[in-house]
């Protein structure tokens, strides 16, 4: 049975380092943007959406199509750093644990 209680051991530790690391991940912040930094929108390492800041030389062109495409791209390359930044995180950790390629 001691190979059943290391196996349990480990798996609590990995737990609790996946909680450790989610919560890291959480309170971090990744920046993506789109138009050569016109727009930028900030996330979150959960996945949500902070914020977005549009340059006011944008608004001044009145291309409402060109804005809310850049608007997507800067959100989208925000939230694909933001899984990124997580990937990351989990993929050293398992490493750590001798689990590699666990993502």
């Amino acid at each position: 049975m001691t190979g059943l209680g290391d196996l349990m051991k480990q798996a609590q530790k990995m737990k609790a380092e996946m909680d450790r690391i989610q919560a890291e991940v959480a309170a971090r912040t990744v920046e993506g943007s789109a138009g050569g930094g016109m727009v930028t929108a900030v996330a979150n390492g959960k996945g949500e959406l902070l914020s977005v800041r549009i340059d006011p030389e944008v608004v001044r062109g009145e291309d409402l199509e060109m804005l809310q495409d850049l608007v997507t791209a800067a959100a989208n390359d925000a939230l694909r750093k933001a899984r990124e930044l997580l990937t990351q995180e989990v993929s050293r950790l398992a490493g750590g644990l001798g689990l590699p390629g666990l993502l």
